[in-house]
Formats: C-alpha cells, sequence, structure tokens
C-alpha cells in the first residue's frame, strides 16, 4: 500500500468513528422489547368528585444532585421542597434547557402526585420515557422504575388491567443530575393499534 493509499484508508476510519460519534444512542424504542404485565392496580377509595378536583398533575421540587432515585426519596425525607407550576400532562423533551415546570436546568427532583383516568375497563399499555432516573406508581402498585442516570430510554410496554373504571392515584418520582432531561408518559388505550401521549384530561390532582 503506497503512502496515498495509506492516507485515504487514515481519512475514511477517522470520517467512520466521527460518524459513530455522532449518531444519537439508540434509546428502548429502536428496540423490540417484550410487553411487562403490570400487577393488578387499585382505584382510588372513595372515588374523588372530579368537579372538585384540579386540572393537571401537582409537583413538589427538590434541588440537589442526584444520582438515583432513591437520593429523592432520601431527601424529601429531610427538606419539604418547593411547590411548582402544575405539570398539564407529562409530554417533556426538555434537552439541556430547564426541567418541567422550574426555571433550573439541572440538579432538579420532582414528586409528581394525582389521579389518572383510565375512563373504560380494558387492557392500557403505557410506556415511560425518561432522562434522568423515574419511578411510576399507579394505583398503588410501581409499574416501572429506571432509577439511575441515563440518556433518553423507554420503558417496555407495560400492561395494566383495568378491571374498574375510573380514577387511579398517580405517583411519580423522577430527577435529572445535568445536561438533557426528557420526560414522557404514552397510553395505547384497549382498542387502538398506536401509542399517544396521555392526554391532559386524563390527569387531575387535589
Amino acid at each position: 500500500m503506497d503512502v496515498t493509499q495509506r492516507g485515504w484508508k487514515g481519512i475514511w476510519i477517522a470520517g467512520l468513528l466521527l460518524a459513530l460519534i455522532a449518531a444519537p444512542a439508540l434509546s428502548a424504542s429502536d428496540e423490540t422489547m417484550a410487553p411487562v404485565e403490570v400487577p393488578a392496580v387499585a382505584p382510588a377509595n372513595p372515588q374523588p368528585d372530579a368537579a372538585a378536583l384540579k386540572d393537571g398533575l401537582a409537583v413538589t421540587y427538590y434541588f440537589a444532585k442526584f444520582k438515583h432515585i432513591d437520593d429523592v426519596v432520601d431527601w424529601m425525607g429531610m427538606e419539604q421542597g418547593i411547590p411548582g407550576t402544575p405539570l398539564p400532562n407529562l409530554d417533556y423533551q426538555m434537552g439541556p434547557g430547564n426541567v418541567l415546570t422550574t426555571t433550573s436546568a439541572d440538579m432538579v427532583g420532582a414528586h409528581i402526585t394525582g389521579f389518572m383516568d383510565f375512563a373504560s375497563p380494558g387492557v392500557y399499555a403505557l410506556k415511560v420515557t425518561s432522562n434522568d432516573g423515574v419511578r411510576v406508581t399507579i394505583g398503588g402498585v410501581m409499574a416501572f422504575e429506571d432509577p439511575e442516570v441515563h440518556r433518553d430510554a423507554d420503558s417496555p410496554p407495560l400492561m395494566v388491567t383495568i378491571d374498574e373504571a375510573g380514577w387511579y392515584p398517580l405517583d411519580i418520582l423522577y430527577f435529572e443530575k445535568k445536561g438533557t432531561a426528557a420526560l414522557k408518559l404514552y397510553w395505547k388505550t384497549p382498542g387502538e393499534n398506536d401509542f399517544s401521549i396521555v392526554p391532559a384530561t386524563a390527569f387531575k390532582h387535589p
């Protein structure tokens, strides 16, 4: 191989390495993941009067350098947190910007609470996108957690059987350490073929 050939080969390899570095990391949505059956969830008892509830989900913020969702739990035991502007729904692709409804771009923990409306019985498929850690509890059952620091990643389809239509308690712990951030909740309702963001009409809080 002469000098010219070696030179072109070096340029080609360098270009390939740069392309691999620049390529976005595969998220869970790029792969086929087996559905996960969520244990039986319980509706709110008694059922809340929807007319007496407020739209969206309540959120309380904590500001520290979290590395695991359990760090948020520990911090909640030490501080009351700061109530934030309620979240209409969970459709946040924040990139390097401010996290949820805060004015902070890094080191944010959030405790999100309220009710989610499953308007008819049947099997619902849920999917969570998060960056960084998240833990989702529905009807008293932990449906999913991805508790550590990570890039945007999707959960597998979470199969939730709703035997009784109505409002179900929703409790989400979430944190963002630094860099980019995301928090999204999708569903596929009974009879539907595709996932869509859970609409704001499905959320209420006291």
